[in-house]
C-alpha cells in the first residue's frame, strides 16, 4: 500500500456521508426504490470525491496509525448513524 494520506480517509468519509444521507432520506422523507437509492448514493459519493480532489488540504501524508484510527472512527460513526436513523 502506498503512503496513507488524508485524502484516502476523506474518500471513505464521502462514502459514509452518502450512505447516511441516502438512508436518512429513505427512512424519514421518501421511501425510495432500491435502485434509485443506489444511484443516489453513487452520485453523492461522486460529488464528495470531486470536492476532495479539488482541495489541496487533503494531500497531507499521515502515519499509518493515524490512518487506521481515523478509518475505525469513520466506520464506527457510520454504524451508529445508520442504526440510529433506523429507529
Amino acid at each position: 500500500m502506498k503512503d496513507p494520506t488524508l485524502k484516502k480517509v476523506a474518500y471513505g468519509l464521502a462514502m459514509a456521508i452518502a450512505i447516511i444521507l441516502v438512508h436518512f432520506i429513505d427512512v424519514h422523507i421518501y421511501s425510495m426504490p432500491a435502485m434509485f437509492a443506489l444511484f443516489l448514493a453513487i452520485f453523492i459519493t461522486y460529488l464528495g470525491i470531486k470536492i476532495v480532489n479539488k482541495s489541496a488540504r487533503f494531500d497531507k501524508k499521515i502515519t499509518r496509525t493515524t490512518y487506521n484510527l481515523l478509518n475505525v472512527l469513520v466506520v464506527f460513526v457510520l454504524f451508529i448513524a445508520y442504526y440510529t436513523i433506523a429507529q
